[in-house]
């Protein structure tokens, strides 16, 4: 069974967020970076839990994403639905925090 870092693990995804949102709403970096911030740490639990199911093979990156895509914390988002944020701008950053989380998990494995 792979071994990992879960701390390490999640301190990375959340500096992802921030490089994340520098690349997708580049109008909004502050907020994005912190309601995609405030997601992770709501979304804690899961994805600790996620990444040691990830590591022993009991679930695959394609599971991984249908559980991700179908979390209400990141589909909601409403801070950023609130300030304006051209809906493709605010697609790109939650497809990119989805693509973030497979990625680092998948990293850290």
């Amino acid at each position: 069974m792979a071994s990992i870092n879960f701390n390490e693990l999640f301190d990375s995804l959340k500096t992802g967020v921030a490089d994340l949102a520098k690349g997708t709403v580049t109008d909004y970096v502050g907020q994005a970076t912190q309601e995609g911030q405030d997601t992770l740490d709501q979304m804690r639990a899961d994805i600790e839990q996620w990444s040691k199911s990830i590591a022993t093979g009991d679930m695959n990156t394609d599971d991984l994403k249908f559980l991700i895509e179908g979390r209400k914390e990141l589909t909601e988002m409403r801070g950023l639905e609130q300030l304006g944020i051209a809906q493709i701008e605010l697609d790109k950053f939650k497809s990119g925090m989805i693509d973030l989380v497979i990625g680092g998990i998948s990293k850290f494995i």
